[in-house]
């Protein structure tokens, strides 16, 4: 097992595909339960309380389109994918690396996904990622690769031999989609859906219970992928002429706290 990434043999002209886990999600099966492994951010966690009058949301894995966008070879991303979708992809496509993200409630998923990619791409290099790569006995458990604690672009960058500390290129991406309330489906439309940003990733604070903390290296570790409020400013523009829109679901830790980036220069 691998956890230091040295340059992959085809660098920029590997083909790569990303892919999350595959669903269906939240359901007692073999692979999980429904009580430890909720999806929706609102249903399921921010607004449960609420019952029947709570919102509904879904997410996309924004961290595969993060890389995806930072990297220079050829990349393919299947988000939600059933098993059936990511077997078809796999067998009828020729990739050089597979990466998975996840969380560590889906470790079943992963270590299923990872059976399927040694049967029908045996020189793929498999690349697990995201908070699952928390779990100090992963590598005992799933046949991967390369484990990825940490940022995965910088990571990537590395692996096909680019400049990892080129600018951070900010992925054109609605915040969320499906979005209803009370049993009443809101159509999406441009402009009625916030674009998500992601000015970083880390936190700075360090609390003990925090796997965002651990990932991202403890206590004082945290990684800003743009350091002013200009910079910053500039990608809002770029997000506003591209999605149309005038809002935006900001995805960071404590945006306020580094004042640097979050006061007007």
């Amino acid at each position: 097992m691998n956890f230091i990434a040295p340059f992959h043999p085809l660098k920029t002209n590997a083909r790569i595909l990303m892919s999350s886990v595959f669903g269906p999600y939240a359901q007692d099966d073999e692979y999980g339960s429904r009580k430890i492994n909720p999806m929706e951010l609102y249903q399921n966690q921010v607004t449960r309380v609420q019952g029947s009058f709570s919102l509904r949301m879904f997410h996309r894995s924004f961290g595969l389109s993060m890389i995806q966008e930072n990297i220079d070879a050829p990349c393919t991303v299947l988000d939600f994918p059933s098993l059936e979708r990511f077997i078809k992809e796999i067998r009828e496509n020729s990739y050089d690396i597979v990466g998975i993200g996840a969380i560590p409630p889906n470790v079943g998923k992963v270590k299923k996904m990872c059976e399927i990619i040694r049967q029908f791409l045996p020189k793929a290099a498999i690349v697990i990622g995201g908070h699952i790569a928390n779990l100090d006995d992963l590598s005992n458990i799933v046949d991967a690769d390369y484990i990825v604690k940490g940022k995965g672009i910088s990571w990537f960058r590395k692996f096909l031999g680019q400049n990892e500390k080129m600018p951070i290129k900010h992925p054109k991406l609605y915040s969320g989609f499906g979005f209803r309330i009370i049993g009443h489906t809101v159509t999406d439309k441009p402009g009625k859906t916030a674009a998500v940003l992601i000015p970083g990733v880390g936190c700075p604070m360090g609390c003990n219970f925090c796997a965002t903390s651990s990932f991202f290296g403890g206590k004082g570790h945290f990684i800003h992928f743009y350091e002013t409020g200009q910079a910053l400013f500039d990608v809002m523009c770029e997000l506003e002429e591209k999605l149309r829109i005038q809002s935006f679901f900001i995805l960071d830790e404590n945006f306020l706290f580094y004042k640097k980036r979050g006061r007007p220069t």
